[in-house]
């Protein structure tokens, strides 16, 4: 791998126009000292892993699994597969030199568990999410070798458990109510901090078919709306100028506004009563989540996903319920399974969860175990009610984590293990569905241990063959 010798400094919440995309304005100077306030170095950290899961490339997810539609220009050309390994260079640079560098730095230079113990978390996100996106991907050579060999994706992974155990390890050992008023995300709460390190260890997990492991850390991860890491809830300015804002915004109000949508995707007749494909029921009416959930540039406004402060998911108390959810069906039973998807249910039915208009109706009733039996209400294809219950896991997930990448990594998986209930998201072009992201360009050009030639865009990461 290329090792450039960067120090990221943020003094300033951002954002700002790059090339074709929006990207968080992250001052660079190679020259500066490694004595840079841990906290600069951790607020650049953030950011980058900011854009690692919610930027171009988790956009590019939703095209990918029928969240949203890539219309025009580049947007409608990546909607139909047709992508380029320099798509994916800024995710590349946001984790090597906008993440493990600056947290080399922490790891070695701070006496603070706290901010230690975040940045540990904070770098377990970005490796393991690019492994989820590209398979095999440099780690364990980074920073130790100038062109660092590519570690196989399964030992990435375990590499990305390590680090949230020992991250888990270091927060502990903070007093509860220590806070960090530099931390963007979560206001510096070590317990929070904790749990999502474990909804983290569980995602992982579900990812590896570690299902055990997956509900063991899940019982132990994000417990509240609170708790949730999204962008940016600890951020005191987040939405308060264009540049501080919402990065659905951000792209909705640049240069590619006209150029994705919500709107007729695959994900929005689902939410949709009027049409055959929809999930409401007796029980569930999903019309003010459809409204919430709806991103256009026409469609901005105060109470959607897209509005200028409207926080965004990393890492959520929904995630984590509904891993509850699966991981307790596979693991414990039909029962424990139930249990979960109606406590996820329940924190639904409060209309705390999300906004949406408020005038448009939303019910989530709990469900019992016969409307999952053959002719059941969450079964009329008349498949077993262990299927039905886990679809439902399934499909309620793919709704709840929008705006991540979890649903491209679960969409992946669920073809791989349980193809007969999979979501039938419709394939853009060709005959097959994209099962990972192209290696980026710089490395392709700069490290010689990069595969050639890369894996394309239509072959299964290890995990998933």
């Amino acid at each position: 791998m290329k090792k450039y010798i960067k120090q990221i400094i943020c003094s300033t919440l951002l954002l700002s126009l790059l090339g074709c995309d929006q990207y968080l304005d992250i001052n660079e100077d190679p020259n500066v000292s490694t004595d840079v306030p841990a906290e600069l170095l951790l607020k650049g950290m953030e950011l980058a892993d900011v854009q690692i899961q919610s930027g171009h490339l988790m956009r590019i997810s939703q095209f990918w699994t029928g969240q949203m539609k890539g219309t025009v220009n580049l947007y409608g050309r990546i909607n139909d597969y047709i992508i380029s390994p320099e798509d994916s260079n800024d995710a590349w640079a946001f984790m090597y030199h906008g993440i493990m560098t600056q947290n080399d730095v922490i790891q070695k230079n701070s006496q603070d568990e706290l901010v230690k113990g975040i940045a540990n978390v904070i770098e377990a996100h970005g490796i393991g999410s690019m492994a989820s996106m590209f398979g095999d991907v440099p780690y364990s050579k980074v920073g130790v070798e100038t062109k660092a060999a590519f570690d196989g994706q399964l030992e990435v992974y375990k590499a990305a458990q390590d680090l949230l155990s020992t991250a888990i390890t270091q927060l502990s050992s903070v007093s509860t109510t220590r806070r960090f008023t530099n931390d963007i995300l979560l206001g510096g709460n070590p317990i929070a901090w904790i749990q999502v390190a474990n909804s983290l260890k569980a995602r992982y997990y579900m990812m590896t078919r570690q299902y055990p492991e997956a509900y063991q850390s899940a019982l132990l991860g994000v417990k509240s709306k609170a708790n949730s890491l999204r962008f940016a809830a600890g951020f005191a300015g987040y939405g308060t100028t264009r540049e501080n804002s919402n990065l659905y915004n951000l792209i909705l109000t640049g240069s590619r506004s006209g150029d994705l949508t919500s709107t007729g995707s695959f994900m929005q007749n689902l939410l949709d009563v009027t049409k055959t494909s929809s999930r409401n029921n007796s029980k569930t009416t999903e019309s003010r989540r459809r409204d919430y959930l709806i991103v256009d540039q026409t469609g901005i406004n105060s109470t959607r996903i897209s509005a200028v402060n409207a926080l965004t998911p990393l890492v959520s108390y929904e995630e984590n319920l509904l891993i509850l959810a699966e991981a307790g069906y596979r693991t414990v039973g039909f029962n424990e399974g139930l249990i979960r998807l109606n406590a996820l249910r329940a924190y639904l039915a409060t209309g705390t969860a999300f906004a949406g208009n408020p005038i448009l109706a939303l019910k989530y009733d709990a469900y019992v175990s016969t409307d999952f039996d053959a002719g059941g209400i969450e079964n009329k294809d008349n498949v077993t009610a262990n299927k039905a219950l886990l679809r439902e896991i399934v499909e309620e997930k793919y709704v709840s984590c929008f705006g991540t990448l979890v649903p491209f990594d679960d969409s992946r998986r669920i073809r791989s293990t349980d193809n007969d209930i999979a979501l039938p998201i419709p394939i853009n072009s060709g005959t097959a569905y994209p099962e990972r992201f192209l290696i980026a360009q710089d490395e392709i050009n700069g490290n010689e241990f990069a595969p050639s030639p890369i894996p394309g865009l239509f072959v299964k990461t290890p995990v998933n063959q």
